[in-house]
């Protein structure tokens, strides 16, 4: 159960012993639930037991000694006592009676001991509360504090070694909590590398409200089918992917390209001299105009040559690319095979079916004409490959994708990214620049973008707080 640590450690201190499976680990919330009902009931089915069965053979000697009317008074009580385990056994297998006794809880985010109502911090506890009570059948573990008496756990007599190891594993717990390792703990049984991973995809995957702790869907019936449900659709609109497929290019596009080819050519342009973007401006907003209004007529074409030509530079490249307007428009085939036309054929699709492009190109090149974030445009690799690993976790989600093929690949790309940056705030720094980029403005999605880093930066239970930005990215799952 997750990763060897501190409460590997206490589970392996209570296996076999009466103790085992009075303990639950909440990984979403990072409770340890302790339940001290099996010790009570064992109790009571234990006592009840034994003097129903003392009460059975006093009933059966007295019968065989010709007392029949004597043995009466013992054979009924007992035969109802052993009856009463029956039910309290029966009552335990298929009801909730269990649940009629509060649990105690270790909350490790907020270092505090919680019962109903009473909370009691990690730094107000010590040794001398914890107190045994040991009885001729159990030894019971108690918290003995001013504001809180309960019991944990109880073990019998006989496990004595195994109750001391709990002990002082429990205190180990409460005293020094090692917080990430018992956070790894409740991970989605992932192993350091994969959160790892999933810590890359955790922008754009809690944006749009799926766990980080996990590469498939969320646990439970209904908030699983609602995973799958939206990464079937998100899958659809915007990324255009209804079947593997057309995922796969997508990642791959991503990869390959992505938006940072539009980023350094949206540099490249922010540094010519004004008059240039200017006329760049121009071209752009007459053109996008008359896509608006389908008048695709001449002089459309024309000045959609002009303005790849400007785009691209008034030097060979910029011609190159002005020749490729026509095969691109009568969609020939292999006009988009070289990298400038694929190149183009992405500025052309969105220019023709983006109504919003145009506006944000032009807001990316006012964006841009600060000269430190134009400086920084290759290093936008996270805002690309961050959404490629997502599409990964959304293909697994849907049943497109195994565990093991999404693993696979995305741990070149994890690696690809841990070589670009420094540390996962410098990751995280980046990708909100290549939102900000993307995004045309930001606008109120980019506050709540920020919003979300700072969360993901703070929560102790994020991948980005449990587990090192330098840590070695190999393989180390089954």
């Amino acid at each position: 159960m997750g990763q060897p640590g501190q409460l590997d450690a206490l589970e392996r201190a209570v296996e076999g012993t009466l103790a085992e499976g009075a303990f639950e680990f909440d990984g979403d919330a990072a409770v340890l639930r302790i339940d001290g009902s099996p010790i009570l009931l064992t109790g009571w089915s234990l006592s009840l037991g034994i003097g129903g069965v003392s009460l059975l053979l006093t009933g059966a000697v007295l019968s065989l000694a010709g007392l029949a009317d004597v043995a009466r008074w013992a054979l009924a009580p007992g035969a109802l006592m052993l009856a009463a385990v029956l039910v309290l056994l029966t009552m335990l297998r298929f009801t909730s009676v269990a649940t009629l006794w509060p649990e105690l809880e270790v909350h490790f985010t907020e270092r505090a001991l919680v019962h109903r109502r009473t909370r009691v911090p990690f730094g107000d506890l010590r040794p001398e509360h914890l107190v045994w009570k040991n009885g001729r059948f159990f030894r019971r573990l108690y918290v003995r504090h001013p504001s809180l008496r309960k019991q944990l756990a109880g073990f019998f007599e006989g496990e004595e070694r195994q109750a001391a190891e709990f002990q002082r594993r429990l205190w180990e717990l409460i005293s020094a909590p090692d917080l990430p390792g018992v956070l790894a703990h409740g991970a989605g049984g992932l192993t350091p590398v994969q959160q790892w991973i999933i810590g890359a995809t955790a922008p754009y995957g809690a944006v749009n409200g799926f766990r980080v702790d996990r590469l498939g869907v969320a646990s439970g019936e209904s908030a699983g089918a609602a995973d799958r449900r939206t990464a079937l659709e998100l899958l659809r609109d915007p990324w255009g992917a209804y079947d593997l497929e057309q995922l796969l290019g997508a990642v791959n596009w991503l990869v390959q390209d992505g938006h940072r080819a539009d980023f350094a050519q949206d540099a490249e342009l922010a540094a010519r001299p004004a008059p240039e973007q200017e006329r760049y401006a121009d071209l752009l907003r007459e053109v996008d105009d008359l896509i608006a209004r389908d008048m695709l007529e001449p002089p459309f074409v024309e000045r959609l040559i002009e303005l790849v030509r400007v785009r691209y530079g008034d030097g060979e490249r910029g011609e190159a690319c002005a020749r490729l307007v026509p095969p691109l428009l009568r969609d020939e085939p292999g006009a988009d095979l070289s990298e400038q036309g694929a190149e183009l054929a992405q500025f052309l699709h969105r220019l023709f079916n983006d109504r919003s492009h145009a506006g944000e190109e032009l807001h990316r090149l006012k964006t841009l004409a600060d000269p430190a974030l134009r400086a920084n445009t290759g290093r936008f690799l996270i805002w690309d490959y961050g959404r490629a690993l997502m599409l990964y976790r959304w293909g697994h989600m849907v049943g497109w994708l195994t565990e093991e093929y999404c693993w696979e690949r995305m741990l070149p790309l994890a690696l690809d990214v841990q070589r670009r940056y420094a540390s996962w705030d410098d990751m995280a720094t980046c990708y909100l620049q290549g939102r900000l980029l993307w995004s045309g403005g930001g606008g109120q999605a980019q506050d709540e973008y920020d919003r979300l880093i700072d969360t993901l930066a703070t929560d102790p239970r994020s991948p980005w707080n449990v587990v090192p930005f330098d840590l070695e990215l190999t393989r180390d799952w089954p």
